[in-house]
């Protein structure tokens, strides 16, 4: 029998009434955690490994937005949602295209369509993780080879392997560290 992830969500608004209700909605079949401002949302990331974050645009001291941004570059893995009930949206519709929010959602929102979301929210959480791990197994791999490549006779006309082995585990070094896509 095969045991069902839970994936864990970080609730983030200023107002009680709304994190009840997200939580009555979502806590069956997400582990959920909740924050009413940005510095506390923070503290509950450093503490809980969180799948994914949605939070409220309007808050006091921090906007949902700029609270994703520290997140994205903190916790670059939780996959970022923002729900907002007004109609000024340019700062989400900008964090959406400038692709530091993974999607947005309006208040009210329809229940079927939040779900939904959340569950698409975690299956790219789980892609990206699955392609994390396989990154680092091939980033080990490499590593392992390189130093038995230096090691072979080299063909007269053939670029050595080992330089080639090490190139290849340089540019993955970049890609895991985020600086070559």
């Amino acid at each position: 029998m095969t045991e069902t992830i839970r994936h864990s969500i970080l609730l983030v608004d200023d107002e009680p009434e709304i994190l009840f209700s997200l939580r009555g909605l979502l806590r069956k079949e997400f582990e959920v955690h909740t924050a009413q401002s940005g510095a506390e949302a923070m503290n509950i990331l450093k503490q809980q490994p969180i799948n994914v974050i949605m939070t409220d645009q309007r808050m006091p001291e921090m906007s949902g937005v700029q609270l994703l941004h520290q997140v994205e570059g903190e916790y670059p893995q939780a996959i970022r949602i923002v729900f907002t009930g007004y109609a000024d949206i340019k700062a989400v519709i900008d964090a959406v295209n400038q692709g530091h929010i993974y999607r947005y959602i309006t208040k009210p929102w329809d229940p079927d369509e939040l779900l939904s979301v959340l569950r698409q929210a975690c299956a790219a959480h789980d892609r990206l993780a699955g392609h994390q791990r396989l990154l680092a197994e091939l980033r080990g791999y490499l590593g392992d080879c390189v130093p038995l490549l230096k090691g072979l006779p080299q063909q007269e006309g053939a670029s050595p392997l080992a330089a080639r082995g090490g190139e290849l585990l340089t540019r993955l070094e970049r890609v895991l560290s985020g600086q070559d896509t």
